[in-house]
């Protein structure tokens, strides 16, 4: 029986909601969303063996860090990079880190690329609305454009000079619908706090993905 934490309880949370308990009825799920109505709407829309938490997702994962092991997957149904802010919210919080701008080599991965207020990156292979449940073929439904690296793979596998990359999978765990492990997250934490100059911290799936930059301030 698998046991799922959905942050966000609009459209696309919906949608894991509904197809992973299709999949698996006796699974478990806690839904975290900050709106009680989208909370509400979501909970009379669904039977699924689900408990719900009105609470803003980077600080409940910053509370909830000790109980990362009480969930298998951890599928992100917001629009914020969720490594990024519970790294801020979380273990990162109050230290030397501070937020630097996505060197511009990282866009040259992908057709689109936006960057954004913080200056982080928001890639795409595709640059057309993709199907809410694609399945992640190794050739694009929509284009035939084939798909054989995943993007995951490209960004750990990207030098960019002066800077580390930390890199989180997101795994396809039914269409249209990706998570990974919330133990990754402290795995991801402990990657950094031994870590002086700069990093990349990226979640990605196949064709698109989110890269922010972080940089250690030097220690007098």
């Amino acid at each position: 029986m698998a046991r799922y934490l959905i942050l966000g309880a609009g459209k696309f949370g919906r949608l894991a909601l509904e197809r992973l308990s299709g999949q698996e009825a006796q699974a478990e799920f806690l839904v975290v969303e900050r709106a009680s109505q989208a909370l509400a709407a979501a909970r009379s829309l669904t039977s699924a063996r689900a408990q719900w938490l009105e609470a803003e997702a980077g600080a409940f994962l910053a509370e909830s860090l000790n109980q990362a092991e009480a969930w298998d997957w951890l599928i992100p149904a917001i629009p914020e990079h969720v490594a990024f802010i519970w790294l801020r919210q979380g273990l990162l919080a109050g230290t030397d880190w501070e937020t630097i701008e996505v060197p511009a080599l990282v866009a040259t991965l992908t057709p689109l690329a936006i960057r954004g207020r913080e200056g982080e990156l928001y890639l795409s292979r595709a640059r057309h609305l993709c199907p809410d449940d694609c399945a992640e073929p190794e050739v694009c439904p929509v284009t035939g454009e084939p798909r054989e690296t995943p993007l995951y793979e490209e960004l750990a596998a990207l030098e960019v000079p002066g800077f580390r990359t930390a890199v989180i999978s997101s795994r396809q765990l039914a269409p249209g619908v990706g998570g990974f492990p919330p133990v990754r997250l402290a795995a991801l934490a402990q990657e950094l706090a031994d870590l002086g100059g700069k990093a990349l911290v990226a979640t990605a799936c196949r064709c698109h993905g989110v890269v922010h930059a972080l940089e250690r301030r030097s220690r007098e």
